[in-house]
């Protein structure tokens, strides 16, 4: 599997050549393409101590992904049959309707756009404060604890709105953690491990339909939720939304 380090983030996917080279490579499904630097090594510790501070202090919760629905975090354990994929994680969601400390929709507006352009959509679909058809962006943070986080190999369904999901980078691995890490498969079933590659505020663009997972993080140490120690990762995500009875479009100017 090909690897292309690139430092033009900003500029990659608006000239005309420059994204046809990196959607033909990445629809092939047999490259990865790191964008360095793209968010600054400073946010990312930002975004992270403040997620550690909720998860730390809030019962880990769920909400349905409807239109409108409040920001959230949960917990995924290995043993939670109700995951389409099995895994062992924090979830952290947040959806463009709310309004959140950050601002996160409007600092990584350029990533979604770069998603969308390659997936064939207008740049701005699905970052509103309304859904576009039934599809909503949902910007998710993920924390696997050292002592086994993780998630089982899969791949994701071919669909219109996506060809490539973008992952921003947030831990170093060989100081914040050791063992495993997010990887894409190849076709000959090697495994190519992107937390060798990349560092973090790096993004990362491959098919999303490769094979991939997050291999267990450190998995001799104790597990120990609330110590934040371990791998994180960012995922711009655009998913489904129903509907739920008492919505009303009016509601989400004073959403979050």
């Amino acid at each position: 599997m090909r690897v292309f380090h690139r430092e033009d983030h900003g500029t990659a996917f608006s000239a005309p050549s420059s994204l046809q080279e990196i959607s033909d490579n990445l629809r092939r499904g047999d490259c990865v393409y790191i964008f360095k630097h793209v968010v600054p090594a400073g946010l990312v510790e930002a975004i992270k101590k403040y997620l550690s501070a909720v998860g730390s202090a809030s019962l880990p919760n769920y909400a349905p992904l409807s239109a409108g629905c409040p920001n959230f975090h949960r917990m995924v354990r290995w043993e939670d049959a109700r995951s389409a994929v099995r895994g062992c994680y924090q979830l952290f969601s947040f959806f463009p309707w709310n309004h959140d400390y950050f601002d996160l929709f409007g600092r990584f507006r350029e990533v979604y756009h770069a998603r969308n352009i390659l997936a064939g959509a207008d740049p701005g679909d699905y970052i509103g404060r309304t859904p576009t058809g039934d599809l909503a962006a949902r910007l998710s943070f993920q924390f696997y604890p050292k002592g086994g986080g993780g998630l089982n190999k899969h791949s994701d369904p071919k669909l219109a709105h996506q060809m490539a999901v973008p992952v921003l980078t947030m831990s170093r691995k060989g100081s914040d953690f050791s063992a495993g890490g997010l990887f894409v498969e190849a076709g000959d079933g090697s495994k190519l491990y992107l937390d060798d590659l990349s560092e973090p505020g790096d993004v990362v663009y491959f098919n999303a339909s490769a094979p991939h997972g997050v291999d267990p993080i450190d998995p001799e140490e104790e597990q120990r939720w609330l110590d934040f120690e371990g791998r994180w990762m960012g995922l711009f995500a655009v998913n489904s939304v129903s509907a739920a009875p008492e919505y009303r479009s009016a509601d989400l100017g004073a959403a979050g």
